[in-house]
């Protein structure tokens, strides 16, 4: 590229890029910071419906008071938990997408002085591989089935699970039979399907990205 371009060109070329590199940058700061903004509204909520029901369930020695509130309140929570995971989601897809861009702007510093690779800690391709391995997932492999469960979705997906399976044995219990195995069996059969779908969810979402944005500067281990 730099034989194509004058000296003016490649100077003012620097220039958007170094802009750029910035903006991406605080794209990703941006990402984070609501990240985490979600994740405390939805765990801080978690926490104090269980001290809700806990008051309630004393009050009432877990009687029919208990058991429509927290059936209301349960399924509650468990929508807010299904925003946050699908919103947390993108914004981790939203930070891939800027930080794929940064790693093109450094392939770009690196055609300008190539003895400048050795100074970036970095990847300078854009593969899924490379720029996923220092960032979220810290394994060049990407999404393995344990490193999902290390995201942020991830862990919110099994805290959305034990929501809806402790939703569903309280409603056998109330509705079907007084029966705590069949409860506690319920629940958790229940949250595992959760978990496994969100999962499933995620990992197709990933994909999608994977394959929708293009790869201009792959590594030499990319297929």
């Amino acid at each position: 590229m730099e034989d194509r371009l004058s000296e003016e060109q490649r100077g003012k070329m620097l220039q958007f890029m170094t802009t750029e590199h910035s903006a991406l940058q605080a794209g990703r700061s941006a990402t984070i910071f609501e990240t985490g903004g979600r994740t405390a509204v939805f765990l801080g909520t978690v926490s104090s419906t269980l001290i809700a029901l806990a008051f309630v369930g004393q009050i009432s020695r877990l009687g029919t008071a208990f058991f429509a509130f927290a059936l209301v309140l349960l399924p509650t929570l468990f929508f807010l938990g299904l925003v946050t995971f699908e919103r947390t989601m993108q914004l981790g897809i939203e930070d891939y997408i800027y930080a794929a861009g940064i790693s093109r702007i450094r392939h770009f510093y690196v055609e300008m002085v190539p003895e400048a690779e050795k100074y970036f800690v970095g990847s300078i391709h854009d593969d899924f591989a490379s720029t996923m391995a220092p960032t979220v997932f810290g394994m060049p492999s990407g999404l393995t089935w344990w490193q999902s469960f290390l995201t942020v979705p991830g862990a919110i997906a099994v805290v959305n699970g034990a929501i809806l399976g402790s939703f569903a044995g309280l409603l056998v219990r109330a509705i079907v039979v007084e029966s705590l195995a069949l409860s506690v069996g319920v629940g958790i059969a229940v949250f595992v399907v959760s978990v496994l779908l969100q999962r499933r969810h995620q990992v197709a979402r990933w994909r999608q990205i994977e394959h929708r944005l293009p790869t201009l500067f792959p590594s030499e281990q990319t297929p």
